[in-house]
């Protein structure tokens, strides 16, 4: 038990360090904080100084941030990293120095989530946000994220390199990122909120209005245990191949 605890300590020391020096990780990390203040600086923080314009700007720019970290820092904090690893044979050797195949893949999905919440925390604080949110906004953050990392570990394995684990995060991210365009046209919006993050989108959304412990969290909430079913059972069929082909 002792030794197992010193490899994940281990593990998790090691892929924290990786998170920050691998340059594309970490700039990817950081873009979901660049875009927020992006669209910020473009359409203001307040618009046109009246209450509404504001509550809806915050709410846009929380959604742009909620999306874009679990999309792009999910897919690079566990896809790109753990593509990498096996492009540079680092897998195999941990695996043949008698490191679990799952402490690894564990490691890196807490390090994912991690970084998560640090990204989606930066982005909150840049919005500006009432300081009273952020702990459920971070709950609706990273249980959100949960099926992105899943989907993100599983497509790092298959990948036989870096480009390869990015080919395949494309369309991931996309459907990540669809609340995004759900905001601006509510004909999408009533499609899009079936997506991966769209009921982690709507969460936040009824966080904002002061109805997120209401029945009407009920639905989104269904969806996000949904997709983290979905993913965890194609994640729980596919891992061990994935592992043997390693």
């Amino acid at each position: 038990m002792e030794a197992a605890l010193r490899k994940t300590q281990t593990l998790l020391t090691k892929d924290l360090m990786d998170l920050v020096k691998n340059p594309t990780v970490l700039i990817c990390c950081l873009m979901p904080v660049g875009f927020t203040l992006f669209y910020q600086f473009t359409i203001g923080k307040n618009g046109d100084g009246s209450p509404e314009s504001a509550a809806f700007i915050t709410a846009f720019l929380l959604s742009i941030a909620l999306c874009t970290t679990a999309g792009m820092v999910s897919m690079t904090a566990a896809a790109t990293a753990l593509a990498e690893e096996k492009e540079k044979h680092t897998l195999r050797t941990l695996m043949l120095a008698n490191v679990g195949a799952g402490q690894i893949v564990a490691s890196r999905a807490v390090v994912a989530l991690a970084a998560v919440a640090i990204i989606d925390t930066v982005c909150f604080f840049v919005v500006g946000a009432s300081r009273e949110m952020l702990l459920p906004y971070l709950v609706i953050g990273v249980v959100g994220a949960v099926p992105i990392v899943l989907v993100s570990l599983l497509m790092g394995l298959a990948a036989r390199d870096q480009m390869t684990a990015s080919l395949y995060a494309t369309p991931v991210f996309i459907l990540a990122i669809a609340p995004m365009v759900g905001n601006m046209s509510e004909e999408a919006a009533e499609v899009i909120r079936f997506f991966p993050t769209g009921g982690m989108d709507a969460l936040l959304k009824l966080l904002l209005d002061e109805r997120l412990f209401t029945t009407d969290a009920l639905m989104p909430a269904a969806i996000t245990l949904a997709w983290i079913a979905v993913a965890a059972g194609a994640f729980a069929l596919l891992y061990r191949r994935l592992v043997r082909d390693n």
